[in-house]
């Protein structure tokens, strides 16, 4: 029976909260937040549980640090692990083949991707884009050079002498002396002349034409047969293909004047993207397109192919499908490094968010860029989609910001998702999100830094739900990724007894341990073997239900107490959850400050087998779940406690009483909520 009013923590669907906001007990986030929160998964309906385990899948190169994700148009998924100079393709069963690429380790932290059915596009700016393509047919996979067709001239002012001149002719049919005819060249009309012979058709053309605003000095008109006038756009100003000509005459029913074109211009200058100038850093496919943008040389362009042909970027087609480069108005310096579709076409830039205001992607139609906000993504950092918002890494590499078209604002607005937990994000280097795996459950955003720490973000955006908490492991996190399977997987690196290795390790719900591994015996035994990866490293079994541990790894094997048939053996990291102090407000706008004990404690349990409390900052105790209800003759994993647990006498006094929830030994735990009684 409770002695006195408790204050409770139902929900913790805030995660951990940044230490500057312990005091600001008036905020609504307050009430659902902790102090720290490390190794468990946040529910949406509050509470926490345990976070999944990790269960190794093999052993990496020892330099892999970036990964992909290759969704095959069968329905398999790959996981792409890249290493400087090899690619390594697993699936869902192990490593599936290796390919040489000629990426190192720099170029591979700024590395992008995009994929369209079964070919999967490398880009970097420093290395012509790569084609990763796998044949449905055969299961085989290859790699080559993405094959670019008809690449665009640019200007990048060197000394040119590929120039073309575009030519055209003028066929006059049933022109006489006294016909007046206009000719209309690219959209301006020339004034009216009369006919009187071809020669002086020829010059009276050329003075017409040089009137116009958009022709400059030295193009050249002349005749060519009895009747026909032929014009050349040459002179430095009139390059390229941009001119069409046509013709009319007036005063005479009869007669006609007709065009065609001979030859086609080319303006002077190289190819946009080339060995010598560079190649694009990034691209996405968009309505049957492909955008390639961030050119080496020109980092605030991009291009569109044509549509329906990939690979082909001619712009001398002037349709609304035609393939055309794009230059954003922006500041110099500024580079493209994203871009992604949704909504509406997005760019991200070093310095800024824009969005595409006409959905529809046209050559006849100039692309508006519309500029939302200015923080730049951080360039290596892939995005992602959640509930329809975009979510970036700033290019600070601290602030995760999710990028969402409101009506209210009719606008694309970048909003902060991190600010309550901004001091456990400094230098993020990788993201991947995992999709809700029941209605009830969260998106779950899985976040490495540069450091090998690993967040994890639970998104509920219909719910108010967004918690980051902390996931700790005996290693480092290098890169994470969410396949096509709905898995987590990451490269860990972590030390063995033949030194620091890394490995495939893909979370799995409900596994307790870490860097797991499966052993079954042939007959029931003490000794556990098999356990090479492990060699020289402490270690947990889970063994017919039991939990028998802390074993030290010797020459591939551990003992245990009693003979078991099956065993899965792996590290653990305990959890750790320590609440927020409860509030001091005696009255609106009074405080009392002053040493303060949490004498007792509620602890509202569901399926535990295993969980450990200290109060104040006091000892940990683990709690025997057994007095509570749980029989002592079944296995330990086979069964769990639900109830509510009531612990008192807790001593110590602190500036700041917190409770702390942990565990002593793996096991499930799930905690519904806390409830404490102190003394204030």
């Amino acid at each position: 029976m409770i002695t006195g009013p408790g204050r409770m923590q139902a929900t913790y669907t805030s995660g951990e909260l940044d230490p500057l906001l312990i005091d600001r007990t008036s905020l609504k986030y307050f009430g659902s937040g902790a102090k720290h929160m490390e190794n468990v998964q946040v529910h949406p309906q509050g509470g926490f549980s345990l976070r999944a385990g990790t269960r190794d899948a093999g052993g990496l190169p020892a330099d892999a640090q970036r990964m992909a994700v290759f969704n095959a148009s069968n329905g398999a998924s790959y996981d792409l692990i890249f290493a400087p100079g090899i690619l390594e393709i697993w699936g869902e069963a192990g490593k599936v083949t290796s390919i040489e690429i000629p990426y190192g380790a720099d170029e591979l932290s700024l590395t992008n991707f995009a994929q369209q059915l079964d070919t999967l596009l490398i880009f970097h700016g420093d290395v012509q884009t790569r084609r990763l393509k796998r044949f449905l047919v055969s299961g085989e996979w290859e790699l080559d050079l993405l094959p670019w067709e008809n690449i665009p001239s640019y200007d990048y002012g060197g000394d040119y002498d590929n120039a073309v001149a575009a030519v055209w002719e003028l066929e006059l049919v049933g022109v006489s002396a006294d016909s007046v005819f206009q000719l209309t060249i690219s959209g301006d009309e020339t004034r009216s002349m009369t006919y009187v012979d071809l020669a002086t058709a020829a010059a009276d053309i050329k003075t017409a034409i040089l009137e116009l605003p958009t022709v400059v000095e030295g193009i050249s008109v002349e005749e060519s047969g009895s009747n026909k006038i032929v014009i050349t756009f040459s002179g430095k100003g009139n390059e390229g293909d941009g001119w069409a000509v046509s013709g009319t005459v007036i005063n005479k029913s009869d007669a006609a004047i007709v065009s065609y074109k001979t030859t086609v211009g080319v303006a002077p200058g190289e190819a946009v993207i080339s060995d010598e100038r560079g190649w694009p850093r990034c691209g996405a496919f968009v309505q049957q397109r492909l955008l390639p943008g961030g050119l080496k040389s020109l980092p605030n362009n991009w291009l569109a192919s044509m549509t329906g042909n990939y690979w082909n970027f001619d712009d001398r087609l002037d349709e609304a499908n035609g393939s055309f480069q794009v230059p954003m108005d922006v500041p110099g310096g500024e580079a493209v490094e994203r871009i992604v579709a949704g909504r509406n076409v997005l760019i991200f830039t070093t310095e800024g968010e824009y969005w595409l205001s006409d959905r529809a992607i046209s050559k006849t139609t100039a692309p508006v860029h519309v500029k939302s906000s200015s923080h730049g993504c951080k360039p290596g950092v892939p995005i992602v989609e959640n509930e329809g918002a975009a979510i970036f890494v700033h290019g600070s590499g601290g602030v995760i910001s999710e990028f969402r078209y409101t009506d209210v604002d009719g606008n694309f607005v970048a909003l902060p998702i991190s600010i309550l937990a901004s001091h456990m994000f400094s230098d993020i280097c990788d993201q991947a999100l995992r999709r809700a795996r029941l209605s009830t459950d969260a998106n779950v955003l899985a976040v490495v830094e540069a450091e090998g720490d690993m967040r994890l973000g639970h998104l509920l955006r219909e719910q108010d739900v967004t918690a980051f908490t902390r996931t700790t492991t005996a290693g480092d996190f290098k890169a994470v990724i969410c396949n096509g399977r709905n898995e987590l997987t990451s490269i860990v690196e972590r030390a063995g007894a033949g030194g620091v290795r890394r490995r495939l390790e893909r979370f799995e719900p409900g596994l307790l341990l870490d860097d797991a591994v499966d052993v079954v015996l042939d007959e029931p035994d003490t000794v556990i073997s098999g356990l090479e990866l492990h060699e020289g490293q402490e270690v947990w079994a889970l063994a017919d239900g039991d939990v028998f541990g802390p074993c030290t790894v010797e020459g591939g094997a551990i003992e245990v107490p009693r003979a078991v048939s099956t065993a899965t053996v792996g590290r653990w990291t305990p959890p750790k959850v320590e609440t927020l102090p409860p509030p001091r407000e005696v009255g609106p706008g009074i405080v009392v400050k002053r040493k303060a004990r949490i004498h007792s404690v509620w602890l509202s349990l569901i399926d535990t087998t295993s969980v450990a409390i200290s109060s104040n900052g006091g000892k940990v105790y683990d709690i025997d779940l057994q007095h509570f209800g749980i029989p002592a003759d079944v296995a330990e994993l086979d069964m769990g406690f639900t109830g509510v647990i009531a612990l008192r006498g807790f001593t110590g006094y602190a500036d700041e009483p917190t409770v702390t929830i942990t565990q002593t030994r793996p096991g499930r735990l799930t905690v519904r909520s806390i409830t404490i009684e102190a003394d204030l």
